[in-house]
């Protein structure tokens, strides 16, 4: 049965391990997700994306967003003979989203978001990155007010190693 994570620093670990989370906004009562790459650095997100949209226009009217970041280490399985479960890890971040509008600052988060993956990577992300390239490259930062954390690392550790359905 999941459960409850209330541990901060697992949250925050789980989110400086993962890479992609899907941004869930309100547009005038209709809800809005999709899906983006982010960086966890200074106790924020730091989000990349273009200079115009849907998600850019919903932001500048309402900045309350909820991002869901997860893990899933298991595909599911067919195991008719075994507790149903599927392991994964989840964090969900509750903030206030905010389109960096002036270049020279995007400029900096740009620099540090490029930083951020060259220490993750196994190859460095080439470009050397000017104001003129800030111009056309879009920074959301996400302020974080809450987090919660759910997982389920299941009681039978070999479940997701149950035989597929034969195929008739």
């Amino acid at each position: 049965m999941a459960e409850t994570v209330t541990d901060l620093n697992w949250m925050k670990k789980l989110l400086s391990e993962e890479e992609v989370a899907h941004l869930a906004l309100s547009d005038n009562g209709s809800p809005y997700v999709v899906p983006i790459n982010y960086a966890y650095m200074d106790n924020m997100l730091v989000l990349h994306c273009a200079m115009t949209g849907r998600k850019l226009d919903i932001i500048r009217e309402n900045h309350s967003c909820c991002l869901a970041v997860n893990r899933h280490p298991d595909k599911v399985k067919y195991h008719p003979e075994k507790k149903c479960h599927y392991r994964f890890q989840s964090v969900l971040v509750y903030g206030k989203a905010r389109f960096v509008e002036w270049a020279e600052e995007r400029l900096k988060w740009i620099r540090k978001y490029n930083a951020y993956f060259n220490n993750r990577l196994d190859w460095i992300m080439p470009g050397q990155y000017d104001i003129k390239s800030a111009e056309k490259c879009g920074i959301i930062l996400v302020e974080i007010e809450s987090m919660t954390g759910r997982r389920e690392e299941g009681h039978d550790k070999n479940a997701h190693k149950a035989i597929d359905k034969p195929v008739s």
